[in-house]
């Protein structure tokens, strides 16, 4: 056995697991494991690593086999993690294959499917494999380019439309873009730099859809239909503090990524009204802030440490200067799973108890009527 070699793989994949680089990762422990079968730490980073790549089977296996060698409780922990999370009941977990079909806006809004989202809550488990399956796209799918920008010109078309528009209506801010309806328009007369923000900032709007969407057919059990896309869309959208909420977290996952400080969307909408409610806009923003960790997870699948690199290198070649747009609401806070579940489902249950009561089914049905449009 070449221990030299063995000991370099090891260090390797650690390093690659520490940037998120799972493929890579994969790489380097399976030639660690194949020069020394019997090491327990080389099964539990294999396990490690299985579980970024999102196989669990494997990882349990890989985590079991160290088991066998070494009872650590480290091993021990992440063995009966795995297990919990792969004993879940079926019906949380099988997203795709829910047994209903709700496709119908009266029946989407009558009272015993109102009271569904107070009864039936999202848990950690259900809206961890929620985000692992929107990251799966971003990880199995991971598009190349020459440059910085056509990777996430690729990563973002491997889940929305997009199109470049030269001189277009969008509103002239800093970061030029527009999403609805799983489009988004990037404006082309602004440096690559700044449509690498748009894109990410456009795809955040996209991926906070994809969440409540998800979250909406697991109260439901139902599939995906154009009635649960509208609701969804219509949450977001319709309510000011829930459109704040939904700008902030574009902007935060934006800010990450680009790393810079900017918010200017979030305050064209503050600034559009002028007796809102500071306590209620600043509990919007936690949960945007809160949100966008959750996005970035899921995008920290695709962006690597060299990309991050790559995106500050594009920063220089194009010589952007940096206006900072702060918001006064800016927010660190991160709430817990609960706070955040308990806040998802309220805010749709109350979209739903509006409709109802106010009769304005127009609206719903002309976002229903758009989603229809993109199915094709």
């Amino acid at each position: 056995m070449n221990s030299r070699t063995f000991e370099a793989e090891i260090k390797r994949c650690e390093t690659l697991l520490a940037e998120k680089s799972f493929s890579e990762a994969d790489e380097a422990i399976s030639t660690a494991v194949h020069i020394n079968q019997n090491c327990a730490y080389a099964w539990y980073l294999k396990a490690k690593v299985c579980i970024g790549l999102l196989n669990y089977k494997k990882a349990l296996r890989a985590c079991k086999k160290a088991i066998s060698i070494d009872r650590k409780n480290e091993y021990i922990k992440l063995k009966e993690n795995l297990e919990n999370f792969l004993n879940l009941q079926v019906d949380d977990l099988t997203i795709v294959n829910y047994p209903n079909k709700i496709d119908n806006m009266v029946v989407l809004t009558n009272g015993k499917n109102i009271g569904l989202l107070s009864e039936r809550i999202l848990t950690k488990p259900v809206y961890k494999f929620i985000l692992d399956s929107i990251r799966e796209d971003a990880i199995r799918n991971a598009p190349s380019g020459d440059d910085i920008f056509m990777k996430v010109k690729g990563l973002a078309e491997n889940y929305i439309d997009l199109k470049f528009v030269e001189n277009s209506s969008i509103n002239r801010r800093r970061v030029m873009g527009a999403y609805g309806f799983k489009r988004a328009a990037i404006e082309t007369n602004v440096s690559k730099t700044l449509q690498i923000a748009s894109m990410i900032h456009e795809l955040a709007h996209h991926l906070l859809f994809e969440i409540f969407k998800n979250t909406i057919m697991y109260v439901y059990q139902s599939r995906n239909t154009d009635t649960i896309e509208a609701l969804g869309w219509y949450a977001l959208t319709h309510d000011v503090y829930w459109l704040l909420m939904n700008e902030y977290c574009a902007h935060a996952v934006e800010c990450h990524y680009m790393k810079l400080r900017n918010y200017e969307s979030f305050n064209f909408v503050l600034e559009k009204y002028d007796d809102l409610n500071r306590d209620k806009v600043k509990r919007s923003v936690e949960l945007g802030n809160s949100l966008a960790g959750d996005i970035i997870y899921i995008l920290d699948g695709f962006f690597t440490k060299e990309m991050v690199e790559e995106i500050r290198l594009q920063f220089l070649s194009d010589r952007v200067i940096l206006l900072k747009k702060d918001c006064e609401f800016e927010s660190e806070v991160e709430l817990s799973d609960e706070e955040k579940f308990s806040m998802i489902n309220s805010i749709l249950r109350q979209n739903l108890i509006e409709i109802k009561i106010n009769f304005s089914y127009n609206e719903l049905n002309q976002f229903k009527k758009m989603f229809e449009h993109v199915r094709g």
